[in-house]
């Protein structure tokens, strides 16, 4: 006697495996409505409780849209000297002008990354040894006794800076040489050496371009490393070098025009040098009258630039930029973050 062919058996087979899977979710469903009785009294909530969670989820709420609404929560900078050479001392005051500045409005140490190309203050030239003086004078000490600098000589080099903005540094990195920003965090970056068009030389033997910073700075915006970026550079032909970025939140300033130059003021007579560049000296004059809780904006120290003592057409660019200039805080950028953080009582507990 011959069976069944395979196509009956095959089908017979089909059937039986969906009328299983059909009493399989009969079972399930019947299970699951035994079982919620046990669970529903551990799941109860009083309406004094309800109403304690609705004001700790609504209070929830309200930290994540200022968050997301130019509320950040931390500031970070990186600030980097990219010229050697005693004769490049005013490279290093701007920087280190821009580092007290910052730290003054309340950015921690552990949030500014400091890069310096050369060390000025222990120059054998120097006839101020440890000293980096602001001006012709010699009042202010830009050095100190509280300066960490992170980056340093040879280390200051276009791989090093890229690696730092965009978080792709060796393993073994210390934490005070990493920007452990966040999607919360507003950027200030800060660039001072010799260019030209859409480069910045770093020691006198490489480059890096305004193409490479687009992209690091795209890197960034990809990889949630920032809210907000500032980027601020003083060097010839500077306004190139933000012509190529392409991310948004970003505002961007510069000290001159293509084809212009980036002039140096303030000759000491006895160092031999010049002890600041024009462009920042200006806008660390204007922040001399900024404090932790001012209310001066962006648009403010824009305001404030002046051709005619720059020697130079300084430029901003606001078109990746969504928030009107005139509601932006300086301190945004170049000062501390004062937090009210979100917590519940003991007896605001939800649960």
């Amino acid at each position: 006697m011959s069976g069944p062919s395979p196509a009956p058996r095959t089908r017979r087979r089909q059937r039986l495996l969906l009328v299983s899977g059909f009493f399989s979710a009969l079972i399930a469903l019947a299970l699951a409505a035994i079982a919620a009785p046990l669970v529903a009294p551990s799941l109860y909530v009083s309406a004094e409780q309800s109403e304690q969670l609705e004001r700790f989820f609504a209070r929830g709420q309200a930290g994540t849209l200022a968050a997301a609404d130019g509320g950040h929560t931390n500031n970070w900078a990186v600030l980097v000297s990219a010229s050697k050479f005693w004769f490049n001392y005013r490279h290093m005051a701007n920087t280190l002008g821009m580092y007290r500045t910052i730290k003054r409005l309340g950015i921690p140490d552990s949030h500014i990354i400091l890069m310096l190309a050369d060390d000025a203050a222990c120059n054998a030239r120097n006839r101020s040894p440890g000293y980096v003086w602001a001006e012709p004078g010699r009042v202010l000490d830009l050095y100190g006794q509280n300066v960490e600098v992170d980056y340093r000589g040879y280390e200051v080099t276009v791989e090093a800076v890229l690696r730092v903005l965009t978080g792709r540094v060796p393993a073994n990195t210390p934490r005070s040489k990493r920007l452990e920003s966040d999607a919360r965090s507003n950027v200030f970056l800060y660039m001072t050496g010799h260019g030209g068009d859409e480069f910045l030389k770093f020691q006198d033997y490489e480059e890096i371009s305004a193409f490479d910073l687009a992209d690091a700075i795209e890197q960034m915006w990809e990889k949630k490393r920032y809210h907000e970026l500032f980027f601020m550079i003083d060097t010839c032909q500077a306004n190139t070098m933000y012509s190529k970025i392409y991310s948004p939140n970003v505002l961007a300033t510069g000290s001159s025009h293509k084809d212009q130059n980036s002039y140096s003021h303030g000759t000491d007579d006895d160092l031999g040098i010049a002890m600041s560049d024009r462009f920042t000296l200006e806008i660390l004059d204007f922040m001399e009258d900024v404090n932790k809780t001012s209310e001066r904006t962006m648009q403010d120290l824009f305001n404030s630039y002046d051709p005619a003592r720059i020697h130079s057409d300084p430029g901003v660019r606001t078109d990746l930029f969504r928030r009107p200039l005139d509601s932006v805080r300086i301190t945004d950028f170049l000062g501390g973050v004062s937090q009210v953080e979100l917590t519940t009582t003991l007896d605001e507990e939800p649960f």
